[in-house]
């Protein structure tokens, strides 16, 4: 198993509404916490152990980054691939 980073994986910039630029973190967990919901499937309801890629934003009106959440993939290319969907190809990713 992992353990949670101290720095991101990858850093970038959106645009939201095509000019406003948010950041965008994607962090490497190692688990990803469950609903909670009894009514959901066990694989929704309950942490999932192992390697894990939470996706932050930040809100485009200000606040706290991870607020507005981008999910949780298996694979930091999974993570990826799902914030250039979410942001329409507008983000920009830091060098370092």
């Amino acid at each position: 198993m992992t353990q949670d980073q101290e720095q991101p994986s990858r850093r970038g910039i959106w645009l939201y509404d095509g000019h406003i630029e948010c950041r965008v973190e994607i962090w490497q967990r190692d688990e990803r916490p469950g609903t909670g919901d009894y009514e959901d499937p066990p694989e929704l309801a309950d942490d999932q152990p192992g390697e894990w890629y939470e996706v932050q934003y930040e809100p485009a009106g200000g606040g706290r980054m991870g607020q507005a959440g981008g999910g949780y993939y298996p694979t930091l290319a999974a993570a990826v691939d799902a914030v250039h969907a979410a942001t329409h190809g507008t983000v920009r990713w830091s060098s370092s």
